[in-house]
């Protein structure tokens, strides 16, 4: 019950938020890489990147949500959706977060982040990730492998994760040239259950074999690019 309550306590918070989010950006421009959206001509200062981007996230993710480090996610390009509801997975405990070290010394992980972040700093960050362009990263990968995961991706992930994880409008996180230590990492966490998946997912899940994973893996890393 307590997992199914939390569920219904995300979707309705992401729901109010996006409502929120669609109120604004409907009377403010947002600049995309530095300019303003076409056919936008407001005198209201537009939502960019601020206080909470900087405070929270650039350090980790890398300037403007691509990460040049790849044990990290990039995150620019995510849909809205996609980054409310990964927060709020970190704050009812449906994943685990491990301790980064900043180059500042201090430490911290994506619980206490995700914790910190007032309504209005969530809203910042979800829009400014929005509206950031998504750069898959070059990495090394099997071409005949890659092929064998599209496959694979096409029966049993397809359905959520749009065009092989490279769509935004799945509103979940894109996978497509994400970096390879981070994937193989989440894969880890979902076969040990540190990683919560809906019971959808895990239904699907489950039918994978250990090659199977490895291969969808290798689409991922490829970008679609094989």
């Amino acid at each position: 019950m307590k997992s199914r309550r939390s569920h219904v306590y995300r979707y309705r918070r992401c729901g109010a938020l996006a409502a929120l989010a669609a109120f604004v950006l409907g009377f403010l421009p947002f600049p995309t890489n530095g300019s303003e959206s076409p056919g936008r001509t407001h005198d209201r200062q537009p939502i960019a990147r601020g206080g909470a981007v900087e405070k929270h996230c650039n350090q980790c993710h890398g300037e403007n949500g691509h990460s040049e480090t790849p044990d990290i996610p990039s995150i620019a390009g995510f849909s809205m959706l996609a980054t409310m509801d990964l927060l709020d997975t970190y704050r009812m405990g449906l994943r685990t977060a491990r301790t980064v070290k900043l180059p500042d010394g201090t430490e911290t992980n994506m619980v206490e982040v995700a914790e910190s972040l007032s309504e209005k700093d969530e809203l910042e960050v979800v829009i400014y990730f929005a509206n950031q362009e998504w750069r898959p990263h070059p990495q090394t990968f099997d071409a005949e492998l890659a092929r064998r995961g599209d496959l694979v991706h096409e029966e049993k992930c397809e359905r959520c994760h749009y065009d092989g994880g490279r769509d935004p409008e799945s509103d979940l996180p894109l996978s497509a040239g994400q970096w390879r230590e981070y994937l193989e990492a989440e894969f880890e966490n979902f076969d040990s259950g540190r990683r919560a998946m809906s019971d959808k997912m895990k239904e699907k899940y489950d039918t994978l074999s250990a090659a199977d994973k490895q291969a969808i893996i290798e689409l991922y890393v490829s970008a679609g690019n094989y």
